[in-house]
């Protein structure tokens, strides 16, 4: 969705999800206290639509230079509510001009204020070649750069490069687009024939695998010898695996194929899968945050509330922990750099707490599994144990760092 003049946004919009939105909040009760844009709390009409205070300051910030506004990077299908509305701008004021809210309803002061915040923008001529030139630009970027197009105040050269090597990273080693066409490839077979079709501890062993893969190809995590790499996986790996497979299950859409539940459930119970269905409907929408949260947890001295290994107690790494704490501290500050960027201030300690609150449910979630359920421990340490004599094969190979050629 590309935002050159407002018609170009209400055609867009024919084609996109948010049409749909849209015209379920417009059968609304007329006096309703909700947000007509994201659901938040509103009291009076602003602009042309009742809204709540966010939303009016952020249409009276962009209304008057759509084409400025960053494009969706998901085509336009973004949902926005009170926890995603500052993750899509494009959708957010697609939605606005489609609620009612007019650039015209503006006051003249506001108008002012408006433009006086991008006069590096309006000072240029404002044409159609030159947005074409510019979107023609930017596609020679690295692809998960794109959410970072316009404001980059908050993330310098360096920080903006890391952010796009850690993303590179974790999507060359994913495994989503695989088994989404292995899920779609399902309808061609009778469903009787689907539960057979489907392994899940086969697919939860490539997630470690992946997992594993995006880690250890992070700098970071080479300069560490064989031993301490290995202590670092077999101490974090079995923990951070549950935030990986909730983005897993987000992204491919496993846990609303029914064919697909009824296999997960045979292995896990249907108790354990209601509850990773629960936490990942609460997960943090914006996939960028968790991938930065995989990285900086991996760097932990310990993400593993079960002693498998009663050796882990005298292993150095953990009395030199300093060495891991330089790594991490260079994530964490890109993570929540990344997230006030995102979300603003306020927001982002809420976001921050919910998301370390359900990571802490998915550590006592996978203690459950990995205590009661043989099959499951069974294919987790032989993922661990393929691990090590990766790493040790890898030491004496050049690896790619961040899985680039």
């Amino acid at each position: 969705m590309t935002f050159k003049q407002y018609s170009s946004i209400s055609s867009s919009l024919e084609h996109s999800n948010v049409n749909t939105t849209v015209r379920t909040e417009l059968k609304k009760s007329s006096n309703s206290k909700t947000c007509r844009i994201c659901g938040d709390k509103a009291r009076i009409v602003n602009y042309g639509a009742l809204s709540c205070q966010s939303c009016k300051t952020f249409f009276r910030r962009n209304g008057f230079h759509p084409q400025d506004v960053r494009p969706c990077i998901f085509d336009g299908c973004c949902e926005i509510n009170m926890q995603t509305r500052h993750t899509c701008a494009a959708c957010r004021l697609a939605k606005c001009l489609m609620m009612g809210m007019s650039p015209n309803l503006i006051r003249k002061e506001d108008r002012t204020i408006s433009k006086g915040s991008s006069s590096s923008s309006s000072s240029k001529p404002n044409n159609a070649e030159q947005v074409v030139s510019k979107q023609t630009t930017t596609t020679l970027q690295l692809a998960t750069l794109d959410i970072l197009q316009g404001d980059q105040t908050h993330l310098d050269n360096s920080e903006l490069a890391l952010l796009s090597n850690i993303i590179h990273a974790y999507d060359k080693y994913s495994i989503d687009s695989q088994v989404r066409l292995a899920i779609d490839s399902l309808a061609a077979h009778p469903v009787a024939m689907h539960i057979t079709m489907i392994n899940p501890l086969e697919i939860m062993r490539q997630i470690y695998t992946s997992t594993r893969s995006f880690i250890s190809s992070s700098p970071d995590f080479r300069i560490l010898t064989v031993d301490e790499q290995t202590s670092l996986v077999e101490r974090n790996l079995h923990g951070i695996i549950g935030l990986s497979e909730l983005l897993f299950f987000r992204n491919t859409g496993i846990l609303h194929n029914p064919s697909c539940m009824e296999a997960f459930t045979m292995v896990y119970g249907s108790d354990m899968m209601l509850i990773t269905k629960n936490l990942n409907e609460r997960l943090e929408p914006d996939s960028t945050l968790v991938k930065l949260m995989l990285i900086t947890l991996a760097f932990s001295s310990n993400c593993l509330i079960l002693n498998i290994n009663e050796k882990m107690k005298d292993d150095r790494l953990l009395y030199g922990t300093f060495r891991l704490l330089g790594s991490q501290n260079v994530y964490a500050e890109l993570f929540w750099k990344y997230m006030i960027y995102r979300c603003g201030y306020n927001e982002s300690a809420i976001r921050f707490s919910r998301l370390i609150q359900i990571f802490l449910c998915i550590l006592a979630n996978f203690s459950t599994v990995f205590t009661n359920n043989e099959a499951h421990q069974k294919m987790a340490d032989d993922a661990i144990r393929e691990t090590k004599q990766s790493l040790t094969i890898d030491a004496n190979e050049q690896i790619l760092l961040w899985g680039k050629i």
